[in-house]
């Protein structure tokens, strides 16, 4: 019996597809955008929208000029999660 630790042949050779590496800024840019997100949505609410879509524009800016997707996609990501976040608890508290 063949136990997935016990395999013969590396991934590569076997013709299954490998990792893909991930970038440096995936992960700083995200927790960055998660934050933003939060602050946006706490204090400023509705007018985070604001926060929101300048880090999409300057995001779109970074991956159109040939920067790091990768952080681009982290900050997005972050920043719709801090702020659909936020305002999920300020729904269901009754603030909104």
């Amino acid at each position: 019996m063949n136990h997935p630790h016990q395999r013969t042949g590396s991934s590569q050779s076997s013709g299954g597809g490998g990792s893909t590496p991930v970038s440096p800024l995936l992960v700083p840019m995200l927790l960055v955008g998660l934050v933003i997100g939060f602050v946006a949505g706490y204090f400023l609410l509705w007018w985070g929208l604001i926060a929101v879509v300048a880090v999409l524009v300057l995001a779109a800016s970074t991956v159109l000029s040939g920067r790091s997707r990768d952080g681009a996609t982290g900050a997005v990501v972050g920043v719709l999660l801090g702020y659909a976040g936020i305002l999920l608890v300020a729904f269901f508290r009754g603030v909104v």
